[in-house]
């Protein structure tokens, strides 16, 4: 029998290889294949050592290979065929994913023949590959969906139709193909979206439609993830609450986490004009402790950047209304915000942030723009004016947007520099009584606060590492990795958190509106406000230089203050207070749900644990009770 191995190289460790597991599943469908045919499946992190990736698949000796091809590993993938192609001349190598899809000019050489593409859904198209590799099997041009190259000339068959009935394709989970040695489990209830975002392959690879699997597949699939005690399930449909069954769906999910223990996390992306079955959903999940955070992927708040990117059909008020739902139910979220997009400009970006804050948003993070093939914007690039450099390192093969027809070079840096300012300030919740008081005064903005800062820590010496940090983050692309914004937090809230706090300090103080006697009196609820990323930073020690507030005390993770009563209802509008007190009187705990900073854990790690913390700050943000509950 011939060795067929199937390829993944993902971004997290220990997580179920699904689109390997259904092409396998389906292809062993076929009497032929099964005769023929013998699956093996090579999984490994994309920055996994190069020489021991190489080693292993060469080794393997197979006489198929088949990669799964994504932004994030096929820089390691191109390596890798390379060296097979040198070890094992005559193996049939396949490659599929969005990165290589219909891009067949850039990833196969005409001096190859035994390389193909697959240009689409994998499952059908690569059956017909295997059958067309058997000796009774078809020539590779009768095989829809491919692209190869023959006697010199690039050959690309037609288009493979889309799977109509998701059933055909036998699940991963219930048919043997997968064990229980994983700890992320990827889901699909169904495939399609509906959206034609410019930045985004989702909605352009399938054509609008939106096929489901069957609801009692879907639900044993979660039943047997739930078994096989996987801690985290990752739901990749590209809208879920959009259909009716979805909030079902989501209860089954807390069933079988409270039947069998496991999933302890669950991660979705929302539905985009469905706010109130989000909501419930996301109620749900909550109250089963599996989610503690909501994502509101926004994008941009900017009218034309909205119609560019064909992301008008999406309802800001729809948003809105999620973010509404989610504070009144005091559930966690963070909005999600790509720089820089098409028709957005620095102004409108930082005018955008500004919004958010006036509504309230607990976290916004602003993703830099992954400049993806196949994409509205990728066949639109030039008229666009859109410029990018490569990001992710050796392993990748990122490209990161860094100039617009709106947008210069120095202009996206300069947005950058305001993005950290603000994820220093806003998200860690630094400034947050002061901010909120000064907007409410003429003349002032969020938004020019935290450009105000941005221009302040440019200002510092060179080998300041609050500053280092950023500067190196923007010139080396280094925000391009999943890690970098936690490790930005795990800088200023714990490795160098007196020098940030001072930086705080010399900022507010340098500014006109220090002047306001309010404003100090703020500022000091601030900095006993400011949360702490783990539980065993030490303890900021300067709070007895309180001038407005008195200073009663510190406990092992808490400090009591006593706030004049003309400042009770900024501390009431801006601080979690469980309990009012009568005098003003109120314990600061800090002691949340944090983790101890632990030095033998790696940075990525430190980078991931921080990041998912800032995104459901409320969960670190200390409580404050009173000393003296009224009556």
């Amino acid at each position: 029998m011939k060795k067929v191995l199937l390829v993944e190289l993902s971004v997290f460790e220990r997580m179920t290889p699904l689109a390997s597991g259904y092409i396998q599943a389906y292809a062993m469908t076929d009497p032929l294949i099964r005769s023929e045919y013998r699956f093996e499946r090579y999984t490994d992190v994309a920055r996994a050592s190069r020489t021991d990736v190489i080693r292993d698949l060469v080794g393997f000796a197979a006489d198929v290979y088949a990669f799964s091809c994504y932004v994030w590993n096929m820089g390691l993938v191109r390596s890798v065929v390379d060296a097979i192609r040198q070890a094992r001349p005559h193996a049939q190598i396949i490659l599929g994913g969005p990165q290589v899809m219909s891009q067949a000019h850039r990833y196969l050489s005409r001096s190859d023949e035994r390389t193909a593409i697959c240009n689409g859904e994998g499952e059908i198209t690569f059956s017909n590959y295997l059958l067309a590799l058997t000796d009774s099997g078809s020539r590779l041009s009768d095989v829809n969906g491919l692209s190869f190259y023959r006697d010199g000339e690039l050959v690309t068959t037609p288009k493979q139709p889309r799977n109509n009935n998701l059933d055909d394709l036998p699940s991963p989970y219930l048919t043997g193909i997968f064990d229980s040695g994983y700890s992320i489990a990827i889901l699909e209830t169904n495939r399609g979206c509906p959206y034609h975002c410019g930045f985004c392959f989702w909605g352009a690879a399938t054509n609008d439609r939106v096929h489901r699997f069957d609801e009692q597949r879907v639900r044993d699939e979660i039943r047997w993830i739930a078994k096989s005690d996987i801690l985290f399930l990752f739901i990749a449909d590209a809208n879920f609450g959009m259909l009716g069954r979805d909030v079902d769906i989501a209860r089954h999910i807390t069933d079988c986490a409270n039947d069998h223990g496991a999933p302890n996390v669950v991660y979705f992306s929302a539905a985009k004009n469905k706010p109130h079955a989000v909501t419930k959903i996301t109620t749900i999940f909550q109250e089963a402790n599996l989610i503690s955070s909501q994502p509101v992927s926004l994008q941009t708040l900017e009218p034309n950047s909205l119609n560019l990117i064909s992301r008008s059909n999406i309802k800001l008020s729809a948003f809105a209304a999620i973010q509404e739902d989610l504070r009144e139910k005091r559930i966690s979220s963070y909005i999600e915000l790509i720089w820089p997009l098409p028709g957005e400009t620095l102004d409108s970006f930082r005018r955008g942030i500004g919004t958010l804050c006036d509504n309230e948003a607990q976290t916004v993070i602003a993703y830099p723009h992954l400049f993806l093939n196949n994409t509205p914007i990728f066949h639109n690039a030039e008229s666009m004016g859109i410029k990018t450099r490569s990001a992710g390192g050796d392993a990748a093969e990122a490209s990161v947007v860094v100039a617009t027809r709106e947008v210069t070079e120095d202009e996206f840096a300069e947005g950058m520099y305001f993005f950290y300012a603000f994820h220093a300030l806003h998200n860690t919740r630094s400034l947050r009584t002061v901010s909120r008081y000064l907007v409410k005064q003429p003349g002032i903005q969020y938004q020019d606060i935290f450009a105000a800062f941005a221009q302040y820590l440019r200002r510092q010496r060179e080998d300041d590492p609050i500053l280092s940090y950023i500067e190196r983050s923007i010139s080396d692309a280094d925000y391009y990795d999943v890690n970098n914004y936690g490790l930005f937090i795990h800088s200023v809230l714990h490795e160098y958190r007196e020098l940030f706090v001072d930086h705080v300090r010399r900022f507010t103080q340098g500014q006109d509106w220090w002047d306001d006697g309010r404003v100090r009196a703020l500022f000091e609820v601030d900095a006993v406000n400011r949360p702490y990323i783990y539980s065993n930073t030490p303890m900021d020690g300067h709070t007895e230089g309180f001038q407005a507030l008195r200073f009663l005390g510190r406990g092992p993770r808490s400090y009591t203050v006593q706030v004049p009563e003309e400042y009770l209802q900024d501390v009431a509008d801006a601080v979690q207070i469980q309990t009012m007190s009568a005098d003003g009187t109120f314990t600061v705990e800090h002691k949340r749900m944090q983790y101890p900073f632990m030095p033998t854990q790696s940075r990525d790690h430190s980078g991931s644990y921080c990041h998912g913390m800032i995104e459901k700050v409320g969960n670190i943000t200390p409580f404050w009770v009173s000393a003296s509950p009224r009556r």
